[in-house]
């Protein structure tokens, strides 16, 4: 089965991690988190612009397949509750340090975080859809419940983990599941904080697993 084939197919369930056409030729949902688990608090806004590398690992081998490019947006409902976007532009690199942007896609999600202990632990809860070249957006919903625990280590450094399913809407994927290891480093976290990041998508059908490494930068404002 050649590349073009196998990303049409993919087309169908790209926020999908039931990927087993092929660890290298498709694009791989987002499963990055770049978040803690506080809230950005009632009337304050959170701007995160941030990357991706991302890394398959099959049968032994690891190679480069794909970069992320995105921007997440927090605005604080109330001190428990915050209602959270996010836009990523997913791409393939290509040969000679060039980018195939042939293979690509846009993905968009939306959803509520609950505070469940302040300041340590809380739940996301996005719904999210993909767009672009050869894909059926209605046909790649998916919901991504995400439990996110931070450990605070002074007002200046924090670690942060992060569980979640990937739960496919329509079609017939399988749901998978992902975790992830970040920090938070910052002279004040509560206005800015550098987020580098680590984690890994288990593929379930086809017994690899991906890999990312991401940096991202948050920025609050708002009273």
């Amino acid at each position: 089965m050649n590349k073009s084939v196998r990303c049409g197919r993919f087309g169908l369930a790209i926020l999908m991690a039931g990927i087993a056409m092929g660890m290298t030729a498709c694009l791989v949902p987002p499963f990055s988190d770049l978040q803690s688990a506080k809230m950005a608090g009632k009337g304050r806004v959170e701007l995160t612009p941030h990357g991706s590398l991302i890394l398959s690992s099959n049968e032994g081998q690891t190679e480069h397949i794909q970069d992320n490019l995105g921007l997440q947006t927090a605005v604080g409902v109330t001190n428990f509750l915050d209602l959270r976007a996010r836009y990523e532009y997913l791409y393939h690199p290509g040969s000679d340090d060039r980018y195939d942007r042939s293979f690509s896609a846009h993905v968009v999600s939306l959803g509520p975080k609950l505070s469940l202990v302040r300041d340590r632990l809380a739940v996301f809860l996005p719904v999210g859809t993909a767009f672009g070249p050869d894909i059926e957006s209605s046909d790649s919903w998916q919901f991504h419940p995400t439990l996110l625990a931070t450990f605070p280590v002074s007002n200046a450094f924090e670690v942060n983990t992060s569980a979640k399913a990937l739960i496919p809407l329509r079609g017939e994927q399988n749901t998978a599941y992902a975790v992830n290891l970040g920090l938070g480093i910052s002279q004040d976290l509560r206005r800015w904080a550098f987020r580098p990041e680590a984690g890994i998508l288990f593929d379930t059908e086809g017994g690899g697993f991906y890999l990312h490494f991401s940096l991202g930068l948050t920025y609050a404002f708002g009273r």
